[in-house]
């Protein structure tokens, strides 16, 4: 698949607009991602050649999706582990296959994501949902970029290596990452619903929250909260259904729980909250992205 792409002359590529596009946008997303890393530092490093390769070889073995903005993302931790072109290629091929849809254009499957945290949030804390609907942020939009790229751009490199080997198993579901933002959400309740933050104040706080985080406590508060929702048999048919849980029996004479009913009550949220809004003040290196 490497030949295919390295035999293309000039002027065959000039008849492929596609090819093109793809190979302009992974050139320029090549020269800016992870360069403060030592294995991408530098004009001449050999990281950035393989990282360039093995995205235009994906090009070739996926040509229907192509590249797309992000892609170098989830490829420059693998390829900095492996520092084999060919061992990253197959495990980007791998990653692919789980996240790939994220990566369509008709974001169908970010859509779906959004809404399926959206039903998680509103059952684990709906005065939080409640507050960010009255500052129009209740779609979430602004963790659209955690779940495209698997929190890549939130966690320092060396955290993010320990985040994707924990989603990689699919335990204790398949949607841990939505439990993963749960988890930082609700970390930030007391910071969000204590202040006068409108639309663009919660989009510039969420945004600052990049490489505050400390991977070790939001991995145990996502699957404290999966422990929690998957042991309660008050959480609705949808919460179930996102954890991948089997659908409980119906027993006449009982409704379900509403999804607007709590399970972490007010004074008990604002605790957790409060512990674990302390995590974002541990001093990472500063972001690296754009």
């Amino acid at each position: 698949m490497k030949v295919q792409w390295k035999s293309v002359s000039e002027e065959q590529e000039m008849r492929n607009s596609l090819l093109r596009g793809y190979r302009s946008l992974i050139e320029r997303d090549v020269n800016r991602t992870d360069r403060n890393n030592r294995f991408f530092a530098g004009s001449d490093s050999p990281g950035l050649g393989l990282l360039h390769d093995v995205l235009m070889t994906y090009c070739m073995y996926n040509f229907d999706l192509g590249y797309v903005q992000g892609m170098s993302d989830l490829l420059s931790p693998i390829l900095f582990v492996t520092q084999n072109e060919v061992e990253s290629f197959w495990c980007l091929t791998g990653f692919m296959q789980l996240v790939h849809q994220n990566f369509e254009e008709s974001q169908e499957a970010m859509k779906q994501q959004l809404l399926q945290l959206n039903i998680l949030l509103r059952t684990l804390d709906p005065e939080l949902c409640d507050f960010l609907d009255s500052q129009d942020s209740g779609s979430l939009c602004f963790t659209f970029r955690w779940l495209l790229i698997w929190f890549k751009r939130e966690f320092s490199f060396e955290d993010i290596l320990t985040l994707w080997e924990v989603m990689w198993t699919g335990l204790p579901c398949s949607n841990f990452h939505l439990l993963v933002a749960c988890g930082i959400l609700t970390s930030q309740r007391v910071a969000l619903m204590g202040s006068d933050y409108d639309f663009n104040m919660i989009l510039k706080h969420i945004n600052d929250l990049s490489m505050q985080l400390d991977v070790s406590y939001v991995l145990c508060c996502a699957e404290g909260i999966y422990t929690q929702l998957s042991s309660s048999p008050d959480v609705s048919a949808k919460v179930r259904e996102v954890l991948g849980l089997c659908p409980l029996p119906v027993q006449s004479g009982i409704s379900e729980r509403s999804s607007s009913s709590p399970l972490i009550q007010s004074e008990s949220t604002t605790t957790t909250s409060s512990q674990l809004g302390a995590v974002t003040e541990v001093q990472h290196p500063p972001p690296t992205y754009p």
